[in-house]
């Protein structure tokens, strides 16, 4: 769960552990600070933005972006690219087939007859390492 109230740093970035492992590999939460109070908090799986929190005009912090609480709901999310990476590319490529430089090439479908934003293992789904 991400944690809304002030914390007692000053500023800089800070992990924590966010409650699974996916092919082997920790899944955790950073959260970035800077001197004001202002904070993004962001995940390593899909690089999912969690949590955008700012002061409201009488200095209590409130997030202000739709995310999610904690590692599962980004993974079941039926939104699955919602604040997350896209890629390898972006956008939908036509029965999952280009031609770049004269080669053809065949992607992996994964939105009826397309490939969506990277296809079935796109960005969104990579436990990025340290």
């Amino acid at each position: 769960m991400v944690n809304t109230e002030a914390t007692n740093y000053v500023c800089g970035l800070r992990r924590e552990d966010f409650q699974t492992i996916i092919d082997g590999k920790r899944t955790d939460l950073y959260i970035l600070k800077n001197a004001k109070g202002n904070e993004i908090a962001f995940t390593n799986y899909g690089g999912a933005i969690v949590a955008i929190m700012v002061p409201d005009r009488d200095g209590n912090l409130a997030n202000i972006i739709q995310g999610h609480d904690n590692i599962h709901d980004v993974i079941n999310s039926p939104e699955p690219y919602l604040s997350t990476l896209i890629g390898r590319y972006s956008n939908r490529i036509a029965k999952g087939h280009f031609q770049l430089d004269g080669k053809e090439y065949n992607i992996a479908i994964n939105n009826g007859p397309n490939s969506l934003h990277g296809g079935k293992k796109g960005f969104n789904t990579k436990v990025w390492d340290d």
